[in-house]
């Protein structure tokens, strides 16, 4: 019996909470939101080892992932740093910079995620920042409890998109 539906099923789990995630997001319920980012975080990192432990690795793995990866930590989490924005009183060109910086987040994720899926990685570092983590730490400082500025991880999204194409060298864990 073929086990690769195993880690895929998790890896489409990562996909829907990410899809879960913007869902939330428009219908301004940010901290669920966040919530369904953790639950895509989780499912992304057990799908590759369950792969490894079973012998599955695959090609279709390995651009699930990616796909589920851009929705999950580079749509959701642009996503929600756009629409927490349109709850302040900014002006209209103000929420286009927003939006635009966001696009730009996702458009670098997706450049990342592409680079991974084609070379190779060099004595276990990364090449820039992986979008699992910058999505990951945009969620984090989205949460109400810490009420970071929307114009704050604006920027912050500005730092995370250089960096996830960067060729700064980043040690997997």
């Amino acid at each position: 019996m073929n086990k690769e539906w195993i880690p895929n099923s998790l890896t489409m789990s990562n996909g829907i909470f990410g899809f879960l995630s913007i869902i939330m997001t428009s219908n301004k319920l940010f901290d669920s939101a966040i919530v369904f980012i953790i639950l895509s975080v989780t499912a992304d990192r057990y799908d590759g080892i369950v792969a490894r432990k079973l012998g599955v690795e695959s090609e279709i793995g390995k651009q699930l992932d990616s796909l589920c990866d851009l929705i999950s930590f580079g749509i959701a989490p642009a996503f929600l740093v756009y629409s927490k924005a349109q709850t302040a009183n900014y002006s209209f060109l103000l929420l286009m910079l927003i939006a635009l910086v966001a696009a730009i987040y996702v458009s670098c994720g997706a450049y990342r995620l592409g680079r991974f899926n084609i070379t190779s990685m060099e004595n276990g570092f990364f090449s820039g920042v992986p979008i699992t983590a910058a999505g990951c730490l945009l969620a984090f400082l989205s949460i109400s409890y810490f009420s970071v500025n929307t114009l704050i991880l604006t920027a912050i999204m500005i730092i995370l998109s250089y960096l996830m194409v960067s060729k700064v060298k980043i040690k997997k864990m």
